[in-house]
């Protein structure tokens, strides 16, 4: 009996067991049961009022991997680089000024005309945008200005401009048909008697020697445009003797005329020429006296210069303006005037040469 009574009370508390794994089976998955023992074996035990002294991994190593913002690890701090403010070009000085024309004095660093390559209206370096900013032009406004012909941007010298409609045409039909005589002052480095052997000897009646270079422009192989060099966009000229078929090719001259020694020997140094051109293309005379007589304009790299100037400049100065045929009324006066810029004061610096130190020319000599 009392063995029956034992077997039955195991039996019943077996199967009670089993029933409430079951019930918990049906309720809770075995996945989440898994990570609940998990997430609770990996609880450590604390007594209350303690702090843990397990770490979490995952923010650990989020902690090794993202420094803290604005520093490095193991650099030293380094002050912070200061910005050279590049120096402000000097303010162009007015030469001439009535109701029709505008003669000013540019200088080195000053673009002609707005920046069309840029696509610039505006600009520090933009002659003409300041000008108008002064007030300087013709009409109600005091800005309408017309440059009547272009400088080099590294250049210095005299520059045109109209103030009205009618003295923008009536000067640039003078350009046109070579009215305008215009005269320039280089600075060349070379060989003297190298560049007398490659120029025809012009002599005036005056006993003035003048030398006469002929070139021609090579166009280049694409699109016609004059040959590019590494440097940048320059223009090649050769002899115009050693061209057989001209074509349609640009012919150009200019004369040049040695004033005084700069520096070194009477042949092999530095020396201040006058330059004179009745045909203005794009970097005639800095191309030419560099390719054709061997001596390029001091400062000028592009064309072959030893060394650069120190305010980047270039030694070529656009010394007079000279408009016989243009009559603007009240202005009739100019036909006897020859406007003159004075050499930049910069040469008194690179050159030693001052305005006083000039021989006088003899500008009736044609």
């Amino acid at each position: 009996m009392f063995k029956c009574m034992h077997y039955l009370l195991k039996s019943t508390a077996a199967e009670h067991r089993r029933s409430v794994f079951t019930l918990a089976a049906a309720k809770i998955p075995l996945s989440s049961r898994g990570k609940d023992q998990k997430s609770k074996r990996r609880k450590p035990a604390t007594s209350p009022g303690f702090p843990s002294k397990t770490k979490n991994r995952s923010t650990s190593r989020q902690r090794k991997r993202s420094p803290p913002p604005n520093t490095i690890p193991n650099a030293q701090t380094r002050p912070p680089k200061e910005i050279k403010q590049q120096p402000l070009l000097p303010e162009p000085s007015i030469i001439f000024s009535n109701n029709h024309i505008l003669l000013v004095k540019k200088p080195a660093g000053y673009h002609s005309q707005p920046n069309e390559s840029i696509g610039q209206t505006f600009s520090e370096k933009c002659l003409l945008s300041k000008l108008k900013a002064r007030k300087l032009g013709g009409g109600s406004d005091k800005n309408f200005l017309l440059p009547m012909h272009r400088l080099d941007q590294p250049c210095t010298g005299i520059l045109l401009l109209a103030k009205t409609s009618k003295a923008g045409t009536r000067t640039g039909s003078a350009f046109r048909k070579h009215d305008v005589q215009k005269d320039y002052f280089c600075v060349v480095e070379g060989n003297l008697d190298e560049m007398m052997r490659r120029s025809e000897c012009v002599q005036k009646d005056s006993g003035v020697t003048m030398y006469k270079l002929s070139g021609v422009i090579m166009p280049s192989k694409s699109k016609g445009r004059t040959q590019q060099s590494k440097v940048g966009k320059s223009v090649l000229f050769k002899a115009l003797d050693d061209v057989k078929n001209i074509g349609d090719k640009r012919v150009c001259y200019l004369e040049w005329q040695h004033l005084r020694n700069v520096s070194g020997s009477s042949s092999v140094g530095i020396h201040l020429v006058r330059v004179v051109t009745g045909t203005g293309a794009k970097h005639q005379i800095r191309a030419m006296l560099s390719q054709l007589a061997k001596s390029p304009v001091c400062g000028d790299l592009r064309y072959g210069a030893s060394d650069p100037l120190p305010d980047r400049s270039v030694a070529l100065h656009a010394r007079s303006l000279f408009l016989p045929t243009v009559s603007l009324g009240d202005a009739d006066s100019m036909k006897k005037l020859r406007f003159v810029a004075p050499i930049p004061n910069t040469w008194n610096q690179f050159f030693s040469l001052k305005e006083g130190m000039i021989p006088k020319i003899n500008y009736n000599v044609k």
